[in-house]
């Protein structure tokens, strides 16, 4: 976990010497990363309720670039994707600039993606996701 975010600023700067690195694809799927079932960080999901955030989201608001920890779980029935905190590489457009009003309205969706890990710009360490499991059941 504590490599990633170095290695999502190099993805940025070869976003930004090659500006179609993933060719046609959108941003969030052009890659499925995530965190390795063998890394000392990786946890089991607490009995069905919510996988953790390991999987790796490049997310594009209007001009801005960041990443994000999410839970993609495409086997799911319930096609629930549940994301921690953006982690920005670009600076917020200026309020004045023509990328503003289209960066405000897709912040406001991807914000809305954050909920059961608000506050989280990394996924939770095992205690931490226990805890919020067990508070999403009361």
């Amino acid at each position: 976990i504590s490599d990633v975010p170095s290695f999502m600023h190099t993805i940025h700067l070869l976003m930004q010497r090659t500006p179609d690195l993933f060719g046609a694809y959108s941003l969030s799927v052009a890659f499925f990363w995530g965190l390795s079932k063998d890394s000392a960080d990786w946890y089991d999901w607490v009995n069905d309720i919510l996988q953790p955030p390991f999987g790796l989201l490049l997310i594009q608001a209007g001009s801005r670039l960041g990443w994000s920890w999410c839970n993609r779980d495409f086997q799911s029935t319930r096609h629930e994707h549940h994301n921690c905190e953006i982690n920005w590489l670009d600076p917020e457009p200026s309020s004045e600039s023509s990328d503003y009003e289209p960066y405000i309205e897709e912040l406001q969706r991807l914000e809305a993606r954050v909920d059961f890990y608000r506050g989280y710009h990394q996924p939770p360490n095992k205690e931490q996701y226990r805890r919020l499991c067990c508070d999403g059941l009361e």
